[in-house]
C-alpha cells in the first residue's frame, strides 16, 4: 500500500513539473527611457504613441509592461488580445484574453471548491470504513490482528491521501484567489494580476493613454521574438532576444 501511494504522489510530481529555467529579455533596438530597470522601446504613427518594456516572467507567462496613448483626433477601441509575440522557434502566440482568463480562473476555484468537499467526505468516509471493517473482524487470534493492523494501515494511509489532495487544492485557492496588500502587485496566478494591472479591452479618447501588463505563454525554446502591437488596423512591431539561464 505504501509503494502505491509512493508511486501515486511521484506520478503526480513527474506530471507538472517543467524544465526550471531563468528567463529575461532584452529589447533588440533602440532603448528611448529607462524605468526601474527596464529598458522601454517605442514607436508611433499618426493616432497612437506605443511604448513597451520587458517586465518579468513566472512559470507559465512572459509579462510585457504596455502603455498606449491615443495622440490623434478620434477615439478608438484598443484591444490588448491583437498583441502577438512571434517567436523564431515556436508558435505565435496571442495575449492571454483577461476576460478569458478570469472566467477560466473562477470556473476552477468552484470545480476544485466541489471536488475538495468530496474528497473530505471520502477521506472521512474511509476512516469510517475502517473502523467498521475492523470491529466486525473483532478477535483475539493471530491472523485476525494481522487483517485489522493491514486494515488500519491501509485506512491510514488512503485517508491522509485524500486530506493531502484536499490541503493542495485548498492552496491552490488561496494563490490563486487571495486580496493582495497594498501596492502590492500580484503573480499571474492571483486573479487580481489580471482584474487590476492587466491592460484590458478600453476606448481611448483623444490625448488619453492606458499602461497594463500583457502576457503571453512563455516559450524558452525560442532566442528571439517580435512583440507586435495592433492599433486601428496598423502594426508596430519590437524585437526582442531572450536569454534562458539554467541553474
Amino acid at each position: 500500500m505504501k509503494h502505491l501511494l509512493f508511486l501515486t504522489f511521484l506520478c503526480f510530481g513527474l506530471a507538472g513539473c517543467s524544465p526550471l529555467h531563468v528567463v529575461r529579455l532584452e529589447p533588440d533596438a533602440e532603448i528611448t527611457a529607462f524605468r526601474y530597470g527596464e529598458k522601454i522601446v517605442a514607436a508611433e504613427n499618426s493616432q497612437a504613441l506605443v511604448e513597451v518594456s520587458y517586465y518579468d516572467s513566472s512559470p507559465k507567462y512572459l509579462v510585457f509592461n504596455l502603455e498606449v496613448e491615443n495622440i490623434g483626433e478620434a477615439p478608438f477601441n484598443f484591444d490588448p488580445v491583437n498583441c502577438l509575440l512571434v517567436p523564431d522557434v515556436g508558435p505565435v502566440q496571442a495575449a492571454i484574453d483577461p476576460e478569458m482568463q478570469l472566467l477560466s480562473m473562477d470556473i476552477k476555484s468552484v470545480q476544485q471548491a466541489r471536488a475538495s468537499r468530496t474528497i473530505g467526505w471520502v477521506g472521512a468516509g474511509v476512516v469510517v470504513v475502517g473502523s467498521a471493517v475492523a470491529i466486525a473482524n473483532g478477535g483475539n487470534d493471530e491472523a485476525s490482528f494481522a487483517g485489522d493492523f493491514f486494515t488500519a494501515d491501509a485506512v491510514f494511509n488512503v485517508s491522509n491521501f485524500a486530506f493531502s489532495l484536499l490541503e493542495a487544492q485548498n492552496r491552490q485557492q488561496v494563490q490563486r484567489n487571495s486580496i493582495p496588500f497594498a501596492g502590492e502587485i500580484p503573480v499571474p496566478a492571483n486573479r487580481f494580476f489580471w482584474l487590476d494591472h492587466a491592460l484590458r479591452l478600453t476606448t481611448l479618447q483623444p490625448g488619453q493613454r492606458i499602461t497594463g501588463k500583457v502576457a503571453f505563454a512563455r516559450n524558452d525554446e525560442a532566442g528571439n521574438f517580435s512583440f507586435t502591437v495592433r492599433t486601428e488596423g496598423e502594426e508596430f512591431s519590437f524585437p526582442f532576444r531572450q536569454r534562458v539561464f539554467k541553474p
